[in-house]
């Protein structure tokens, strides 16, 4: 309550048509000594309700008995045209029972005529203010979120019935939308609590401006918000909405001095085909939006009933995932790096790989994203990381050529405050010198926070490790990144390798982006390299470095022992 509040009069419109009543009322409100009541008379509802619509009050001193009204069916008509306003009920000796009615339809209290003094009258009025201005607060917290205005969960299901019901009345559709931040819980533990606050109020403002003045965007909870599109004719309606909030959320936020990317998450259902009820239209949408996630984020992705059993295999996936590292189910697997110029072996990628007793060998492409979106990509990272130390100390006691191991670090990973320590600490458990090795990040993992990344790289340089930007050309403001960070190398993504033969712009992108990395004193390295003529044109381009299944496939660490041993023993005998 502001000082203007505390000091404004009180404004009362009493209904009354007793003259005597109403003067006895004036005359107790006339001056309170502390602040001033301003009031207003009506001798009718019908002129009081025409007074509501046209002047704000602060209280209604309501009698029950009118000419043109009769018990509690004035209260509704009051609440008809002034919901939010506090009553209070004037009755005589005989109607208590009528006034108790009255308090339990909506008023907030009542007087017995000629039983009131100042005080008593001027308490029961402020007592009345506060009371409906708690339960309106109440309310609103029942119906609203706190942090960004928006309907909460039950207004959200309350509206989408109200919606389907008004659709099935009409023949039109529903869509339904559900949207979560991509990586939002990074950059909350990153910048903390009151930064991701602001970051959800930022993006649902964003969301709001995309949608009609008829349409719902509620938060569920954390980073979940749901949009729904009422009397919509088609799909293509609900997909153009999906883009505007793709577009609008693709710009960047400045959130306490750091420039945030955030993309979202997009599932969307439709009513009547996806669901003939609220819980089946939630359903399709939730499973279309980690169809969505799946897909690698920043996009959405309308439901198809296949989706359903893609989602139970995913369950499963995901259930002994969380065991696996426990149960010692990973693997690394290396793929050696050449130096295009003399085939001379320059280090070795290290590639996690997964083995599960019920499922079998399971793709990375299945089970990567599921490690970072339960957060489980931490400390398997961790565990990469040490188990690559171990594994170079291992060759060189086998005699091996001292060789480099590239380790790739999650966006989850690299955005942790402790990183460069728990790297320096791994380092100095596994005796494994800095220079042996690199750590692959994807551009992905740069989309945060400037200041914070840049600390962080820093960091890790001070500690000798070389550092490589991961698949780059997939991400965004590529070149910004090269300017602003320090980085060691590049990495050319294998979509890029694979256009060189068959399509003269990837040809020219790829020679582009190497004498760029050149100028910039980066090495360049190649991934993907299968064909002796990609090959070829990198050579010819000047690439550093490259790795594929033309020069080798990716070997578990027995076979890539004796792999560098042959290597070993071949050039002893040259």
């Amino acid at each position: 309550m502001t000082e203007n509040d505390l000091t404004a009069p009180i404004r009362v419109l009493v209904v009354e048509d007793n003259p005597a009543d109403a003067r006895l009322v004036y005359e107790l409100l006339l001056e309170t000594g502390v602040r001033r009541f301003e009031t207003q008379f009506a001798d009718r509802l019908g002129l009081a309700l025409h007074r509501l619509q046209r002047e704000s009050f602060d209280a209604l001193l309501l009698d029950l008995s009118l000419p043109d009204a009769q018990g509690i069916e004035s209260i509704a008509a009051v609440q008809a045209v002034a919901s939010d306003l506090p009553i209070l009920i004037l009755t005589g000796l005989n109607d208590e029972d009528v006034a108790l009615e009255a308090v339990s339809n909506g008023a907030q209290d009542y007087l017995v005529k000629g039983q009131s003094n100042t005080a008593l009258l001027t308490r029961a009025l402020r007592y009345a203010i506060e009371r409906k201005r708690t339960e309106q607060r109440l309310t609103y917290l029942a119906q609203f979120d706190p942090l960004t205005n928006l309907p909460n969960r039950a207004l959200f299901r309350d509206r989408l019935e109200q919606a389907l019901k008004r659709a099935k009345r009409s023949a039109h559709s529903v869509g339904l939308m559900f949207l979560d931040l991509d990586h939002f819980k990074d950059i909350n533990d990153t910048l903390g609590h009151e930064a991701g606050d602001k970051l959800l109020t930022a993006a649902a403002r964003r969301i709001r401006d995309c949608v009609r003045d008829q349409d719902t965007v509620a938060r569920l909870g954390g980073d979940e918000f749901t949009v729904i599109l009422p009397d919509i004719t088609e799909l293509n309606d609900a997909k153009r909405v999906a883009k505007a909030i793709g577009r609008a959320m693709a710009k960047p936020l400045l959130i306490d001095n750091h420039e945030l990317y955030v993309s979202t998450s997009i599932g969307i259902s439709m009513f009547p085909q996806d669901g003939d009820g609220p819980d089946c239209l939630i359903k399709s949408a939730d499973i279309a939006l980690y169809a969505a996630k799946q897909k690698g984020r920043s996009v959405y992705e309308v439901f198809e009933s296949s989706m359903t059993n893609e989602m139970a295999e995913r369950v499963k996936i995901a259930t002994k995932l969380r065991q696996a590292l426990e149960r010692d189910e990973f693997t690394l697997h290396y793929q050696p790096q050449f130096d295009l110029q003399n085939n001379e072996l320059t280090g070795m990628e290290a590639l996690l790989r997964w083995t599960n007793p019920a499922l079998g060998s399971v793709p990375p492409a299945t089970f990567i994203p599921l490690l970072e979106e339960t957060g489980l990509i931490t400390a398997v990272g961790d565990w990469v990381l040490r188990s690559a130390c171990l594994q170079l100390r291992a060759w060189d006691e086998a005699g091996l050529p001292p060789t480099r191991v590239a380790v790739n670090l999650s966006p989850r990973q690299f955005r942790q405050r402790n990183l460069v320590t728990k790297v320096e600490e791994i380092l100095s458990e596994t005796g494994t010198s800095s220079d042996r090795i690199q750590l692959e990040i994807t551009e992905s993992a740069l989309l945060s926070d400037s200041r914070q990344n840049l600390t962080t790289l820093h960091g890790l340089r001070e500690l000798g490790i070389k550092i490589s930007i991961d698949d780059f050309g997939t991400g965004f403001s590529s070149l910004g990144y090269l300017r602003l960070f320090p980085f060691d190398a590049l990495k050319l993504d294998k979509s890029f390798i694979n256009a060189i033969t068959i399509d003269p712009n990837g040809a020219a992108i790829v020679s582009a982006v190497i004498a760029l990395a050149h100028s910039l004193q980066l090495r360049v390295i190649a991934e993907g390299v299968e064909l002796t003529n990609e090959f070829a044109f990198l050579a010819q381009q000047g690439c550093d470095e490259v790795q594929g299944f033309l020069l080798s496939r990716p070997l578990d660490a027995l076979a890539c022992g004796a792999w560098m041993q042959q290597r070993l023993v071949a050039a002893t005998l040259q």
